[in-house]
């Protein structure tokens, strides 16, 4: 059994009816379209179409883990 806390959870939406699951996620992606601003006003990130998802996850990803891990070594630098 998978521990609850452990867990991160992303939903991307582009619609009003995506508004309670991107509220609900831990990080909420919305795009923006025809249906409206709704998701990207209730989301963390917003992006305009769903072809810059990879960009967003694979790149900032990328950028994110590197700063955490020097972050992490500095500490240790710090504390040695």
């Amino acid at each position: 059994q998978l521990d609850q806390d452990l867990m991160t959870t992303l939903l991307s939406g582009d619609g009003a009816n995506d508004v309670s699951m991107i509220q609900a996620a831990d990080i909420g992606i919305g795009i923006s379209g025809q249906e409206g601003m709704q998701a990207v006003m209730s989301s963390d990130f917003a992006i305009s179409r769903f072809r810059h998802l990879k960009k967003l996850l694979l790149v900032h990803g990328h950028w994110c883990y590197s700063r955490l891990a020097r972050m992490v070594v500095y500490y240790f630098y710090k504390n040695v």
